[in-house]
């Protein structure tokens, strides 16, 4: 029988860490469906940093529904107006779509992982995630 006595300094330790709201700085946030997009007459797609709050902290990203099925990540990799990543969420191993899982990506279909930047962590695949260009003022980012 597996043994699931938890201590009480990490009980006492957990209880402290939520009430002096320090739980939401130590857990990575899902990835919300992106806001404010724009398609513009060049092919770009713009979005407005304003409509996606999840993006002012290092580590929020938001996933973008593209026409054809697919999903791009935009991630909030650094501080300033070039931490922004832009990712194809499409495994570069066999074409499955990635799904985040905490502060990385992950594929269902054979288990590669990838950082949350879209760097390979785990194969299968041999490459990390296609990355897109990203232009960013401090209100848009515009992707393409």
């Amino acid at each position: 029988m597996k043994d699931t006595n938890i201590s009480r300094r990490s009980v006492l330790c957990g209880v402290a860490v939520l009430s002096l709201g320090l739980g939401a700085d130590f857990l990575p946030e899902a990835a919300q469906a992106a806001a404010g997009i724009t398609q513009l007459k060049n092919g770009k797609i713009q979005v407005t940093l304003a409509a996606n709050k999840v993006l002012a902290k290092v580590g929020g990203a938001v996933i973008l529904n593209l026409n054809d099925g697919s999903q791009l990540g935009i991630v909030r990799t650094a501080a300033g107006v070039k931490g922004f990543s832009a990712l194809s969420l499409v495994c570069p191993h066999n074409g499955a779509g990635v799904m985040e899982d905490g502060n990385k990506w992950v594929c269902p279909a054979h288990g590669s992982v990838f950082a949350l930047n879209g760097k390979l962590i785990q194969g299968p695949a041999r490459q990390g995630l296609s990355s897109i260009p990203v232009a960013a003022t401090a209100t848009t980012l515009t992707i393409g």
